[in-house]
């Protein structure tokens, strides 16, 4: 009489299987879309808020964090423009930008990592 356990040919496959996909490792999440309406302003008083933040996405993140480093970089980048220097931020709450290729006149495309969250945002300025 053995004492050792029968493993059927199907058991072990599905052992097998089990074990290859726990082993596998996790796709990144999909980009979440967040508000980002209070993080834009008109060109005149009283107009329409055509320039700012747009398009504010996070992976592997909270619209909280999307939106408090979005407006840290603006505030940064505003501050540039305020002193007469068109000078891009790079860094800013810990997240690393890079400005990616512009889809439209008078956008900036940025994405900030920290991390493996990342946030991701365009920034359209007025010519004027």
């Amino acid at each position: 009489m053995s004492l050792r356990p029968q493993l059927r040919p199907g058991a072990v496959a599905i052992v097998t299987v089990l074990a290859l996909l726990a082993a596998a490792p996790v796709a990144d999440a999909s980009p979440t879309r967040c508000k980002s309406a209070d993080l834009r302003y008109p060109f005149q008083p009283g107009g329409p808020k055509t320039f700012g933040v747009f398009r504010l996405q996070v992976t592997n993140g909270t619209c909280t964090k999307a939106h408090r480093v979005a407006r840290a970089w603006m505030a940064e980048f505003e501050l540039e423009l305020i002193l007469g220097r068109v000078r891009l931020p790079r860094k800013v709450a810990g997240f690393s930008f890079t400005s990616l290729p512009p889809n439209a006149a008078q956008t900036y495309r940025q994405r900030g990592r920290k991390g493996r969250t990342t946030v991701r945002f365009n920034y359209v300025v007025p010519n004027g």
